[in-house]
């Protein structure tokens, strides 16, 4: 009997600990192969239910260091892989988040998939090519959501249009060892871009107070109650707290929470998922990053140095005051986060490039070809291309005038572009029934 009795406390140990495991592989294997829009809150809470509410996990010297940082630390200081470039990437989906040079950058992967005639996941529908969204704010994707998926359903190499991350369901459309490249922007300088673009001082009521985003921010929990009432919609203003992160693929059902230690792993899982997040504030610095990852040529992520969408807006200059900044801190808790997260990322990264392979010699290179290209652009009359020759980071090209018409096209006319080249290639054109707006 006694012996029985302790082959059943070890069984019973047995379990707890392989329960325990599961638990603990939750958030890596097992979310992988979910949607990220059905995970629930309570099965996130009871993965982090012996873990602390508290940022602090490791100390080092005078400062303390979240879970995120921390994993983000020891991951680097390991094994470095070997970032020895063969061929370049032509496999990728863009997370267009609004307002963060998605514009600008859109234009930069348009004309790199025109130039590599790589098949892209186009909007079926009018309203969508419109308003250049595959299906956002849905956070649900499949292939019947591009064009002619019947006929190239198995080729996408490429998506770019506004639609909310979704691991599962894009590796399910587009080719195999797709790569994912993401954007933010610092929050308050987002909120500031976002509040006037989406008129939301209209939706407020309250464009005619001298500081619209400040009243706003004074009591937000008051206005969104007030425009929920006047429009039936009860997502007003709500929908747009931690917007980045929501696009970003942070879930859903998740996106309120205050436990840093759920936000910690999420925004870790994400980490695992992206190829490369671009940081708006340090812009050449993160194509340089992305043109290095991507096995990319210097000429691949020349820009435009000309905003597109810019805003002409003196209201959303006046600072905030000490209540209105901790307010937007209050309800944009995981854009924080998560932004200060991946602006740490690419600091690291820089770190590691920086490692005998002059990431800053070719920073300030690519900043001064760039001004070079576009005030040759800018010029009126063009005689002669301008020749760049063959550097460190690029083969020798020249810049004519049907570039700087390149470079000036919106995202909507080159993804046309792209459209019509892929339908003349692959034979789909019927132009009866092709939706080109």
């Amino acid at each position: 009997m006694a012996v029985i009795a302790r082959v059943k406390v070890l069984w019973s140990v047995f379990l707890c600990l392989s329960s325990l495991l599961l638990v603990m592989n939750f958030s890596g294997t097992m979310w992988g192969k979910l949607d990220m829009g059905t995970i629930s809150l309570s099965s996130r809470l009871q993965q982090h239910q012996n873990l602390s509410s508290s940022d602090a996990v490791l100390e080092r010297g005078d400062r303390l260091l979240t879970r995120a940082e921390h994993f983000l630390t020891s991951e680097l200081s390991g094994p470095q892989r070997n970032d020895t470039c063969s061929d370049p990437v032509t496999n990728f989906v863009f997370i267009k988040v609004h307002k963060t040079a998605s514009a600008s950058t859109a234009v930069v992967l348009l004309r790199f998939a025109y130039k590599h005639h790589m098949i892209m996941c186009y909007p079926h529908t009018p309203w969508g090519i419109a308003g250049f969204r595959l299906t956002f704010p849905s956070t649900e994707i499949y292939k019947s959501n591009c064009s002619r998926w019947q006929v190239l359903g198995d080729h996408f190499n490429f998506l770019v249009h506004h639609t909310i991350f979704n691991k599962s369901g894009m590796d399910a459309i587009m080719k195999p060892g797709t790569k994912y490249i993401g954007i933010m922007r610092e929050p308050q300088s987002h909120i500031r871009s976002w509040f006037f673009y989406n008129r939301h001082h209209r939706i407020y009521k309250n464009q005619g107070h001298k500081n619209p985003l400040g009243e706003y921010l004074d009591n937000p929990e008051y206005f969104e109650d007030l425009a929920s009432k006047r429009t039936r919609r009860t997502d007003i203003g709500v929908h747009d707290r931690n917007k980045q992160a929501f696009i970003m693929g942070f879930p859903p059902d998740l996106l309120n929470t205050q436990d840093t230690g759920i936000m910690d792993r999420a925004i870790w899982q994400l980490h695992q998922w992206y190829t490369f997040v671009i940081i708006s504030e340090y812009y050449e610095e993160s194509l340089v990053m992305l043109r290095r990852k991507m096995c990319w040529d210097l000429y691949d992520i020349l820009h435009s140095t000309k905003k597109i969408h810019e805003q002409h807006t003196p209201k959303k200059y006046i600072p905030f005051t000490d209540k209105q900044l901790a307010n937007h801190k209050r309800i944009n808790a995981l854009d924080y986060r998560m932004y200060d997260f991946f602006n740490r990322t690419l600091w690291k990264s820089v770190e590691e490039e920086e490692r005998g392979k002059g990431f800053w010699e070719e920073v300030a290179y690519f900043k001064a070809l760039v001004e070079r290209v576009n005030t040759y652009c800018l010029t009126s009359k063009n005689e002669r291309p301008m020749e760049v020759p063959s550097s460190k980071w690029n083969k020798p090209f020249s810049v004519d005038d049907n570039f700087c018409k390149g470079l000036s096209r919106t995202p909507k006319e080159w993804a046309r572009r792209l459209f019509y080249q892929m339908a003349r290639r692959d034979k789909i054109w019927k132009k009866s029934s092709l939706v080109v707006a």
